[in-house]
């Protein structure tokens, strides 16, 4: 059986050990401690890093009593070998882990709701509940969870005996039964875990929820914890202060500044649809003549030049198609229509020739080419000819 230091001691970094064994595993070697600090991957959470007997570690995995470092090399069974934890990586996986403690306890005093999923990794942690929360609960919750932090209260590792375990009221996601390792997060959550923990809960540093999303009848909540928080808030904070400088306002009245913008965006495209509108009565009241037509609008939209099309189209014109330069770019869009003859033909042979794609219904085709104006109208003006 491998003694877990890290049950007496989660802040321990450094340990000496025996290698009571090593196995080669592929191109990797599986050693076994008498005792470690290393803790191995489950429920959720990924193991720890570090090095071992001079080794970078590769994975950490338990399998019943019995944890397997696994190292790149092999390590001489029954030598002393010294370890020490990725510490950075240690400390932000327990504020992960007991800020999701203090919130998991909160849902379930305050909502009776089960923790019945939960993720941890590099950048996230999501835990899934089996209820709905609204949003006045969720900040509710975090606000409790941040008051469980900064009122710093211990965290204690226990192992009751099973008569006594039968009278905690401790959440686990299963029935247990024999030596069961309970974390007490102060007064906020009593539940069965294996992994390391903060030593009190001010540790954790601070706790917010960055999503909540429904999920298979509950919800599933996503939160940053400690130096995570910190992080999150450092980047929004300096988004809010360059989208201030391009409005020119303080970063708590960006919100403001981008609806007063949305607003004036809203307007401009109203009048930009009024002139598109004009436009298009002006080119459709110059069409006189029963043939071809091929018009080159660069201030035009797609739907405008449907509408121009359809105009056309109704005036008489036999064939009439729309071609959308992009600026700086041989691109072309393109609309066109017919209320005489079926276009669909005419998108395989403009793709096939002009180098692009297209298609549509027999009275309207729409898509893109590349090239010259002129080399467009020369096919359009080939196809009706021969239609």
């Amino acid at each position: 059986m491998t003694k877990k230091l890290y049950d007496e001691d989660s802040h321990i970094r450094q340990f000496k050990a025996r290698v009571v064994a090593c196995q080669a595993e592929g191109s990797a070697y599986r050693v076994e401690l008498d005792q470690t600090a290393f803790f191995a991957e489950g429920g959720g959470q990924a193991s720890d890093r570090g090095r071992l007997g001079g080794q970078t570690v590769l994975g950490v995995q338990e399998q019943g009593d019995h944890i397997y470092h696994v190292l790149p090399g092999p390590l001489p069974v029954g030598s002393e070998v010294e370890g020490e934890i990725d510490w950075a990586f240690r400390f932000d996986n327990m504020q992960q882990h007991s800020g999701e403690h203090i919130l998991s306890g909160l849902v379930y005093a305050l909502k009776g709701y089960h923790n019945v999923g939960f993720h941890m990794n590099e950048s996230l942690t999501t835990i899934d509940f089996d209820g709905p929360l609204t949003q006045e609960e969720l900040e509710d919750l975090e606000q409790k969870a941040n008051q469980v932090i900064y009122e710093n209260e211990p965290v204690r590792i226990l192992y009751p005996g099973e008569e006594e375990l039968q009278r905690l009221a401790y959440r686990s996601k299963k029935e247990l039964s024999g030596r069961v390792r309970i974390v007490a997060l102060g007064s906020s959550d009593l539940c069965a875990c294996c992994a390391p923990h903060v030593k009190e809960t001010g540790e954790v540093g601070a706790l917010k929820i960055v999503d909540a999303q429904h999920y298979k009848g509950g919800m599933r909540l996503t939160i940053l914890c400690g130096a995570r928080a910190r992080g999150d808030y450092a980047i929004k904070h300096q988004m809010l202060r360059e989208l201030g400088a391009q409005f020119s306002v303080a970063p708590l009245q960006v919100q403001q500044a981008v609806l007063k913008e949305q607003q004036e965006l809203q307007q401009l495209k109203s009048r930009i649809a009024a002139l598109s509108d004009a436009l298009i009565e002006a080119r459709a009241a110059q069409v006189t003549a029963d043939t071809p037509l091929c018009l080159v609008e660069p201030a035009l939209d797609t739907v405008s030049a449907r509408k121009l099309v359809n105009a056309l189209v109704e005036k008489g014109c036999p064939l009439a198609a729309v071609l959308l330069p992009k600026e700086g770019s041989a691109l072309y869009q393109y609309v066109i229509g017919s209320g005489k003859t079926d276009v669909r033909p005419l998108a395989k042979t403009l793709s096939e020739q002009l180098g692009g794609r297209g298609g549509g219904s027999a009275a309207m085709i729409q898509g893109t080419v590349t090239g010259a104006a002129a080399q467009a109208a020369t096919i359009l003006e080939q196809y009706f000819r021969g239609a």
